[in-house]
């Protein structure tokens, strides 16, 4: 059996592809954190978020959740939260 890469399950960077936002005048864009965002480097060890309520720290946590997989939620991988419409009565 071949050698399988070492994968390496760490966020280094995030990048805003910003020719596919249509306008930075709506959320979550218009947000100063999302808004002015480009690329963000991460530190290998420990990134600490700060800044002002509503500067969109959570807002960038979620985002990296999602495209990471994640739910934006919180919990792992596998464990997915219903939309309140398909949820058992």
């Amino acid at each position: 059996m071949a050698d399988l890469p070492k994968l390496d399950p760490f966020v280094h960077a995030v990048r805003l592809r910003r020719e596919t936002i249509a306008s930075f005048n709506e959320y979550p864009y218009s947000i100063p954190a999302i808004r002015t965002l480009e690329r963000l480097e991460l530190h290998p060890h420990v990134t600490f978020l700060i800044g002002e309520n509503g500067s969109g720290k959570s807002t960038l946590l979620e985002a990296i959740a999602v495209k990471a997989g994640f739910n934006a939620e919180g919990g792992g991988k596998n464990f997915h939260l219903l939309a309140e419409e398909d949820r058992p009565a």
